[in-house]
């Protein structure tokens, strides 16, 4: 076919395809395979990576189509992501999130503190009557009335607008400020701002820097992209203006890039808050009158709470050294070492058995108990009072004998039956603090207390006899020989010399020899009736008496029954 084509040709077309052939020859090749490749191109993964980032930059620098498209699947892919990584979230917006909410939190609580000091400030003054009356009349609470008389200026709300646009970039107000639609303030701002320079014809370097609206005040600052206007109540020092001339600045130096391309979105401007608030500052005037009323009640109230405690303190001493002072006088309790820790206690001592309990002392002296720790140990004081209480308990005496000291003697006085003198003997041995136990008194009183009745009792006979027959007679022996053994067993102990005299009389009936001997004979049947060899320690005789003093009387004597009796005479040597 080439052939029958290069038969059809003439010499001249010959000549033109062989120059074209060799001059473009390798173009021409290059070109069929660009074609070629382009006819039967590749779309795989690894060659579509490499194209795809240029691919997506200049489709999104075209238009936001591709936005629209990419949207709704970014956010569903964002969402599966963060439900199932959502910790994945907090890591990426933490550390924007964090300074703004400590910051804010910041903020809040030094307004809060600083609008309870001025209320607990003025909360006890004069003034503070006539500013109570009127919140009451107002319906304002007091706590604002007292900011508004209080305050010196206070920055309330800081607009950052866009110059050429009049928009809203960012917005910052106080925490007790009531505030209106930020884009509508900003608007109109703005448009006073345009106004006032068009209605004066004034240069552009000549804006509105203050104005006035009833109790506030705006200062605005004009920038060359932006403009910052603050809303302030009260008189503001000039300090002010240069700080948000400042803020401004660093606003144009930090976002200048942004202000430029700004078109009505201004989220990226929404981390210029914290900045902004740093222009919401207030101050109060200083009370100059003298230390606020609220500062001396505190004084006082600390100087009353500070003269309580050492009061108390002062009294709680001194209860303690009472109480330490009633321990030192009570016999038996010895303190040897008292320490103290704060208001904690402790000591230690001796304690006799029957000295008095330090526990009832202690709750006596009004001390709490649960602030002392108390250590006794046991001992015998050789103080008299306890000797003699000693002495008491252990000797039990009965009611008729009482104990006396003298110096290291025990005395015992009184009357007691002869077992107990001589059981008192044998325990008054083991009673400390005693050289010597004296019984004389208590013995000698016995022995006076036992011959008394046996002085007084009598054996009646009947006329003419000496016999002991009757059961009267009887009886009266039973109970003369009781008498008599108690009296031996008294002046065993005492080593007392008694005798005992038995006498018999007899009436004027009968001559004197016979009633002599009749008496006699009385005597020795009362010794015989009562034994007494049974008695060691008395010694007996008998005598009769007769009444010749009766016979010589001048008139005749009457015979009467109590003549004729024996009785009983008792005589006791002095205890040595």
């Amino acid at each position: 076919m080439a052939q029958s084509r290069n038969a059809g040709t003439t010499p001249g077309e010959q000549d033109y395809a062989e120059l074209r052939s060799l001059l473009l020859a390798p173009e021409q090749t290059r070109l069929e395979q660009l074609q070629e490749q382009v006819e039967h191109i590749d779309l795989n993964a690894q060659n579509l990576s490499r194209i795809l980032p240029e691919a997506i930059a200049l489709r999104g620098e075209g238009d936001h189509h591709l936005t629209h498209v990419l949207t709704p699947h970014v956010s569903e892919a964002l969402g599966a992501s963060v439900r199932r990584q959502p910790h994945m979230i907090v890591d990426a917006i933490a550390p924007i999130m964090m300074p703004a909410i400590r910051q804010a939190i910041a903020n809040a609580l030094r307004s809060m503190v600083q609008s309870l000091n001025q209320t607990i400030e003025h909360s006890l003054s004069i003034q503070s009557l006539k500013w109570r009356l009127e919140a009451l009349r107002t319906g304002k609470p007091f706590a604002e009335i007292v900011l508004l008389h209080t305050l010196r200026y206070r920055v309330e709300q800081v607009f950052l607008i866009h110059s050429q646009t009049g928009l809203l970039l960012a917005h910052a107000a106080g925490d007790s400020v009531a505030v209106q639609d930020q884009t509508l303030v900003s608007g109109m701002l703005s448009a006073i701002r345009s106004f006032v320079q068009d209605s004066f014809g004034a240069t552009p370097d000549q804006v509105l820097n203050t104005l006035q609206v009833g109790e506030l005040t705006v200062w605005i600052e004009q920038g060359p992209a932006a403009i910052l206007a603050a809303v302030i109540r009260g008189t503001p020092p000039e300090s002010l203006r240069m700080h948000l001339q400042d803020t401004l600045a660093r606003i144009h130096a930090e976002r200048s890039d942004a202000l430029a391309r700004f078109t009505g979105d201004a989220a990226t401007f929404a981390s210029l808050t914290p900045l902004l608030e740093e222009c919401l500052r207030a101050q109060f005037e200083s009370r100059r009158r003298g230390v606020a009323p609220m500062t001396w009640v505190l004084v006082v109230g600390a100087l009353l709470v500070t003269a309580w405690w050492g009061l108390s303190a002062y009294q709680e001493r001194q209860r303690w050294q009472t109480y330490l002072s009633h321990l030192a006088a009570e016999p038996g309790l010895v303190v040897t070492d008292v320490e103290s820790e704060g208001r904690r206690y402790r000591l230690t001592g001796l304690r006799d058995p029957l000295a008095a309990d330090p526990a009832v002392l202690l709750q006596d002296s009004g001390i709490d108990a649960s602030r002392v720790e108390s250590k006794w140990q046991p001992y015998y004081a050789l103080d008299p009072t306890l000797i003699l209480k000693r002495a008491g308990f252990v000797l039990s005496p009965p009611q008729t004998v009482h104990l006396s000291l003298e110096g290291s003697s025990l005395i015992a006085g009184g009357t007691a039956p002869a077992d107990w003198i001589r059981q008192s003997r044998i325990s008054a041995r083991a009673l400390p603090g005693l050289d010597r136990y004296d019984d004389r008194r208590l013995v000698s009183r016995s022995l006076e207390l036992l011959r008394q009745p046996l002085t007084e009792t009598s054996i009646l006979f009947e006329q003419g006899r000496s016999t002991l027959a009757s059961p009267e007679q009887l009886q009266q022996i039973r109970r003369i020989t009781e008498m008599l053994r108690q009296l031996d067993d008294m002046a065993g102990l005492a080593g007392a010399a008694v005798t005992v005299s038995i006498v018999g009389q007899t009436d004027v009936v009968g001559g004197p020899i016979q009633n002599r001997r009749l008496s006699e004979s009385r005597a020795r049947a009362v010794l015989d009736a009562i034994h007494p060899v049974t008695f060691h320690a008395l010694t007996f005789q008998t005598k009769g008496q007769t009444p010749e003093a009766e016979s010589q009387r001048a008139i005749p004597a009457v015979a009467h029954p109590q003549h004729r009796r024996a009785s009983l005479d008792v005589t006791i040597q002095p205890v040595p």
